[in-house]
């Protein structure tokens, strides 16, 4: 049933740069291995996620975009509303060769200039890499330049037929994929494909919060509520750097504050 709405696709196929790589199969991509890029549009205030692309180790993708997010109309918080969606797998090779193109691209080893945090209006992007032992959070505003440029070409090339990214690209993008579907439209589909995803990976807060913006727009608020205290649950549950307890706390309640503004009983 839910293959038929989402059209998931279990195996696409990477027509270029598997072949020959020399990459020991048991090492690319660890356990660990996710990459999320999100692309955010500012407005005054608001800082709204239109596009998001997912990728896990087992090489499932998450490809989203948001044209009406849920806007807190008290502070501005935005949160988007994944109702153009596509969920496709790569094949373990394809996957493997992604991670470790990044990796050799140096994301382990970038500095964030301060320039590099976006001001004002217009596109911007946040990379974040998880791989081994390593973890970044990458901003960028304005157009793409050196490493960051390279490895937005690559993240480019792995999203579905006729999407791009809204900013400016400094390097050519080569699509390596076939067999991938275009993003479907609707709001009760998406959030199916979320729940279905959420019973795979159930401690990814990410998809659970996705899922939670979904189910208030689909008007679901039982859902919803259900999913809001999953989503506390797994904030609250993760390690937290020493000295950073507080803060982190005090982030998850103003976060949930603004959350459940959009619930009918707020």
């Amino acid at each position: 049933m839910l293959s038929k709405l989402v059209l998931i696709v279990i195996s696409a196929v990477l027509l270029a740069g598997c072949v020959g790589n020399g990459l020991p199969p048991s090492v690319w991509p660890p356990n660990n291995f996710r990459l999320v890029v999100e692309e955010v549009q500012r407005e005054g205030a608001s800082v709204h996620v239109i596009r998001r692309i997912q990728v896990v180790a087992d090489g499932t993708v998450i490809y989203g975009t948001s044209s009406a997010p849920l806007v807190d109309v008290e502070t501005g918080v935005s949160w988007p509303v994944f109702d153009r969606l596509s969920v496709y797998r790569l094949e373990p090779d394809c996957v493997r060769v992604l991670a470790r193109r990044i990796a050799r691209l140096g994301i382990s080893d970038f500095v964030v200039p301060a320039s590099a945090v976006g001001q004002g209006v217009g596109p911007g992007l946040t990379l974040q890499w998880q791989a081994f032992g390593s973890q970044r959070i990458v901003p960028s505003s304005g157009r793409l330049r050196g490493p960051m440029a390279e490895i937005m070409a690559v993240v480019a090339s792995y999203l579905p037929p006729g999407e791009a990214f809204a900013t400016e690209m400094s390097r050519p993008i080569v699509p390596v994929l076939r067999g991938v579907p275009k993003p479907k439209v609707g709001v009760a589909e998406a959030l199916l494909a979320f729940n279905e995803r959420i019973r795979e990976d159930p401690d990814d807060s990410e998809l659970v919060l996705a899922a939670y913006a979904l189910a208030c727009s689909a008007g679901d608020w039982q859902h919803a509520e259900i999913l809001l205290e999953r989503w506390q649950q797994l904030e609250r549950s993760k390690p937290r750097k020493p000295g950073f307890s507080d803060n982190a706390g005090s982030e998850i309640e103003a976060r949930t504050k603004s959350l459940k503004s959009f619930l009918p009983s707020a």
